[in-house]
């Protein structure tokens, strides 16, 4: 081997090893960082000896990533029912506490009797009435907490909407940076990187698949086959409404779904599956919509148990319950009912005994629709628990192929060792050459 030869190989050593401490310096700065993908130096011998670079290799599972991905979403999609839920369960109240729909049925009921048994007295059929409408207020506040819960998903999908078109817009320019880059010859590893992070990102709201494209760039595919990204980014479009009620529904065209902007006017909410924008719409459409069902079911059956000469207790009119009005300015009809002009027989306990084995017979309806809101609710609170112990489970997964500190300062210390070795190898040769230039 010529020394000129010698030294070309130190030299292209030299520059592997430096490159190589650059790397692992960015290894190790970043080693706590998720979003960072570990580096490593690709080398290939010369045929006239020393090394070469081909480049930066980025090592991540890319399996891995993607189950975590969905993962995250369904960690969000879960959250999102498990908030609602808890929403309409704190306004229904459990079996026995104070606040509850059967505490307040409870309630009257024993002011029912108390009256019963003493039906002169103005003070107790007041308490009838006062009972009463504690009652229809814990009705009512359920009923506004559905339509709350509702309105608020809405608003939500509004948001989340926004935030996909714009991490959408950062991947498409990615996905060219990251092109550009490659063209030119240079390492895309930081640009992959931010990319990757903004697919998580987007993975939370929306569930994607990630096909990767010969040029280094990527499409996107929702797991319900709406392409989001190939090449150029789709833009997403939904309208909020300003308020809610019972009434509006999708169906009825009350209620925007989600467009693509430019495209053929399709919802394709159907076909964004899983994520937090579709739990959101769950909640909107489907969760909450049946929660009211079940709620007007028990306010209906409530407004026929406490039925009484012709009319009732309760009065109702667009979901919102309340004590009759006759009722409030005389309640001597609690007593005497609605056909007299004036109270009767003061000591006749008249409709009370009627109201009172009323009320009696929905406890048990009402009780086991207080316990189903409350057992819903904790099915959904176990669910959220088990996709977040799966989702640690993968980070933990995803992180075991991270960075470890103590290799990277192993190779490190190898990298010195070859780096000194080559240094050697050049001054050795300069040694030789001022050795022979003195013999000249």
């Amino acid at each position: 081997m010529s020394l000129t030869s010698a030294i070309s190989n130190a030299l292209s050593g030299l520059g592997a090893t430096s490159l190589g401490a650059e790397i692992v310096s960015s290894n190790l700065s970043n080693a706590s960082n998720a979003a960072y993908a570990k580096r490593e130096v690709s080398l290939v011998s010369n045929l006239n000896g020393g090394v070469q670079v081909t480049g930066i290799q980025r090592h991540r599972d890319a399996a891995v990533q993607a189950s975590l991905n969905a993962q995250s979403a369904q960690v969000a999609a879960a959250e999102v029912r498990t908030h609602a839920l808890a929403a309409v369960d704190a306004a229904v109240g459990t079996v026995g506490d104070s606040g509850s729909l059967t505490t307040a049925l409870d309630d009257m009921q024993s002011t029912l009797i108390s009256a019963a048994a003493q039906p002169e007295s103005d003070v107790r059929l007041k308490q009838v009435l006062y009972a009463a409408e504690d009652l229809a207020a814990r009705f009512n506040a359920v009923g506004d907490a559905t339509q709350a819960e509702r309105l608020s998903a809405d608003y939500s999908v509004a948001r989340d909407v926004e935030t996909v078109n714009e991490v959408l817009s950062q991947i498409e320019k990615l996905n060219k940076q990251i092109i550009s880059t490659k063209e030119n010859g240079r390492g895309a590893a930081t640009l992959s990187d931010q990319r990757d992070q903004a697919i998580a990102t987007l993975s939370e709201l929306i569930p994607v698949r990630t096909l990767e494209r010969d040029n280094g760039s990527v499409a996107l595919v929702s797991r319900g086959g709406q392409v989001l990204l190939d090449g150029k980014a789709v833009t997403l479009e939904f309208t909020p409404v300003q308020g809610m009620d019972e009434a509006m529904t999708l169906d009825s065209g009350a209620l925007s779904g989600i467009l693509i902007v430019g495209g053929d006017g399709d919802d394709i909410s159907n076909r964004l599956i899983g994520g937090q924008i579709a739990a959101t719409l769950q909640v909107r459409d489907s969760l909450m919509p049946q929660a009211s069902d079940e709620l007007a079911a028990e306010r209906q059956s409530m407004l026929d148990a406490t039925a009484f000469d012709g009319a009732g207790l309760f009065t109702e009119g667009d979901g919102v319950l309340s004590v009759r009005e006759q009722l409030s300015a005389d309640p001597w009809r609690l007593r005497d009912g609605f056909t007299p002009t004036s109270p009767g027989y003061v000591a006749n306990a008249g409709f009370l005994d009627t109201l009172a084995a009323g009320t009696e017979s929905i406890s048990d309806s009402l009780g086991n629709y207080v316990s189903k809101q409350s057992a819903q609710l904790l099915r959904a609170e176990m669910s959220e628990t088990s996709a977040n112990a799966r989702h640690t489970a993968l980070q933990e997964a995803a992180a075991s192929e991270g960075v470890d500190s103590d290799a990277e300062l192993q190779s490190l210390l190898m990298i010195e060792k070859l780096y000194t070795a080559n240094a050697r190898v050049i001054s050795v040769v300069d040694e030789m050459m001022d050795t022979l230039m003195r013999m000249t």
